[in-house]
Formats: C-alpha cells, sequence, structure tokens
C-alpha cells in the first residue's frame, strides 16, 4: 500500500510522536510512505528530534501562515491520504487542492483534539475516514457518525546499559538518579529531596533553555541542572535510560491534547514513571504510572521506590505489558485494516 501523510515529523510534539510511531511500523510492514510536513522555519513545536528521512519532504507550513506547496503532494503516488491535526495545518491551503486529492486516494483524518472545534473550517473537508484516540473524543461521533476509535501507539522497549548512559550525559555513577522532565509546557514540581535520599540519590532537573528556573550559583550537591534545546530520541531516552524514576509533573497540554504523548514514547524505556493523582492526563495509564497526591506524598513515594525492589520490579512489569499491548506495530495493523477497508469500499462501489 502507498501511503502519503500529512503531519509534524521529527520535531517534539505529540502529533509528531504519534506520526512516527505509526509511519515507522508501516514502513517495517512492508508499504510505502510519503510524509509532507512542516517547513524548518515555520513549524509546530519548540524544536527538531531527529534528521530527516529519504522519504520525508517539507513543503508546508502551519495554519498561521498558511503557506503549501502544492506540487510534491499533487505528483506524489499514494492510495491512502492521511491529515494528523487539522487545527495546526495550513487548512486554507488544503482545501484548494483536496479536491484533486480525492480524486486519487482515500483520505483519513486522525483527530487530536479532545472536543469538537467550534470553528466550521474544521468540517470542510469529506474525509472517507476519521480516526480517534479515546472516549473522550466520543463527541466526534455526532458529527462523525463512522469515525473509529483505534488506540495511541507505544514506541517499542528498548534497553540500554544504565552507566553507558549515565557516562554519556556526565551524570554521577554512584547515586540514585531521580529525573524531573520540564520540557516545554512542565514546571519543576520537586525542588528538594528527602532528606533520607540526599547522601544516596541526586535529583536531575533538565529544563529548556527558554524555561525560567530559579538557579542557585551552586547548586546544592544533591541537585544537578540540565539546559537542553529539544531533545533528539536518542538522547530522550538516555535521559530516562540513566534514570531510577521520572517525574511528568503535568496537569494539561497547552493545545487540547487529549493523552500524554510523552507518556507513551517513555514507557519503553523501563524507567519508573511518576505523576500527578489530580491530573487527568495521564488517564489511559493505571498501575504501569505510579501518582502522587502532593509534594509530600512524592517524597515519601521516592523514598518507598528507591527502597522496595519488588515495588520497582513491579511497575516495570506492568509498564512492559502496556507497551507490548499498545505496541506502534499493533495500532499501525489497526490503521491498516481501516484503509484496506475504505479501498475495498472504493473497488466495490466502481464495478
Amino acid at each position: 500500500m502507498k501511503i502519503g501523510m500529512m503531519s509534524a515529523w521529527n520535531t517534539d510534539s505529540g502529533v509528531a510522536i504519534h506520526a512516527e510511531a505509526v509511519g515507522k511500523a508501516w514502513r517495517k510492514m512492508g508499504h510505502e510512505l510519503t510524509v509532507f510536513t512542516f517547513m524548518k522555519e515555520d513549524f509546530h513545536g519548540e524544536g527538531f528530534t531527529g534528521d530527516d528521512e529519504d522519504y520525508v519532504i517539507r513543503c508546508i507550513g502551519t495554519r498561521k501562515t498558511n503557506y503549501l506547496d502544492p506540487r510534491p503532494i499533487l505528483a506524489a503516488d499514494f492510495d491512502i491520504f492521511v491529515v494528523q491535526d487539522l487545527n495546526m495545518l495550513p487548512v486554507e491551503s488544503l482545501a484548494k487542492i483536496f479536491p484533486l486529492i480525492r480524486k486519487k486516494a482515500k483520505t483519513v483524518h486522525i483527530v487530536h483534539e479532545n472536543a469538537l472545534p467550534e470553528e466550521a473550517w474544521f468540517y470542510q473537508f469529506d474525509w472517507d475516514g476519521v480516526v480517534y484516540f479515546c472516549h473522550r473524543q466520543n463527541s466526534l461521533g455526532s458529527v462523525y457518525p463512522e469515525a473509529k476509535r483505534i488506540h495511541f501507539p507505544c514506541f517499542s522497549l528498548r534497553k540500554k546499559d544504565k552507566m553507558e548512559a549515565r557516562k554519556k550525559l556526565g551524570l554521577p555513577l554512584d547515586k540514585k538518579i531521580i529525573y524531573e522532565f520540564c520540557q516545554r509546557g512542565y514546571k519543576p514540581f520537586l525542588r528538594n529531596l528527602p532528606e533520607e535520599l540526599k547522601k544516596k540519590a541526586v535529583l536531575l532537573v533538565v529544563i529548556p533553555l527558554s524555561c525560567e528556573f530559579l538557579e542557585e550559583d551552586s547548586p546544592p550537591s544533591w541537585m544537578i541542572i540540565h539546559r537542553e534545546e529539544a531533545l533528539s530520541h536518542e538522547k530522550f531516552d538516555d535521559y530516562l535510560f540513566a534514570s531510577d524514576a521520572v517525574i511528568f509533573h503535568k496537569f494539561q497540554s497547552r493545545y487540547h491534547a487529549v493523552v500524554s504523548s510523552t507518556t507513551f514514547q517513555a514507557l519503553g524505556t523501563g524507567c519508573p514513571i511518576l505523576v500527578p493523582g489530580q491530573s487527568d492526563f495521564f488517564f489511559p495509564f493505571k498501575n504501569e504510572v505510579v501518582r502522587y497526591a502532593d509534594i509530600e506524598d512524592l517524597r515519601k513515594t521516592l523514598v518507598e521506590l528507591m527502597e522496595n525492589g519488588e515495588r520497582y520490579k513491579a511497575l516495570r512489569e506492568k509498564a512492559e505489558q502496556f507497551v507490548k499491548k499498545n505496541s506502534a506495530g499493533r495500532i499501525a495493523e489497526e490503521h491498516i485494516k481501516l484503509f484496506n477497508s475504505l479501498l475495498k469500499n472504493s473497488r466495490e462501489r466502481t464495478f
């Protein structure tokens, strides 16, 4: 099958996480994929996470600039045309060439919004198929009764030696590392380690270059601060491989996302994940993550997790089971089944 996809790609956005997971899985399955994505001077996200593959074409801008070079899209050969996250794309320009796209391919919209948008332009496209992630998007059914629910994909299970990752990142080899992830919309929450951990652990705070953080002239011995640009996939993994636990202190997305795509990306590394219990952003996860009620509960949980080997092992096992159940390969296969049904229905109507 030949698939064209208009989406974020190789950027630090949840849309790119979904697109790359299923897109690369399609290629492993033997399908052809061409990705039409944002120009490097006009994209959705904070930075780039990798180099472009030879099947990636940068020919569009964001909805704000409405830039679109239609030539690569109209000249490409594909049976299915997938659009991810319409809200961020050059909608007005896409609408002008959409009839030509529909003449040669079936069109599928993968919806990333957590509610039906108010804007009328969102509904101007006559999609052959619509895909969503979870029950929170069920309102789509009132407009798209044939919409299909397909789970958000996990990045694969992967391993790396902890000491090797630490050496690469310049981190201590003889301490427990509690990693506070603060990229993009995340802000530091834990500012002080429990007394029980200060001699045997360090708090690693990784924040973007643009993030405000009240840094001391010389941080205490139990705190390490790293400032980073957008993390590449490799460096994203390395920080998790190097750590004994990671904190994702986030309550909601700035862009109306439905789920924590970062968690779907991180689970496969085996690093235990702690999230705020009051947040509804991590609702798909149950025993795969640890929830804390407040700062005091977080401190107690960290002490228990660092000392309780059985709880640590059980948490990793649950995360591994979740990743296998929602692997990119399995989720990609669900999309292919939908694509085949659309193509089959089209052929049947032809005769």
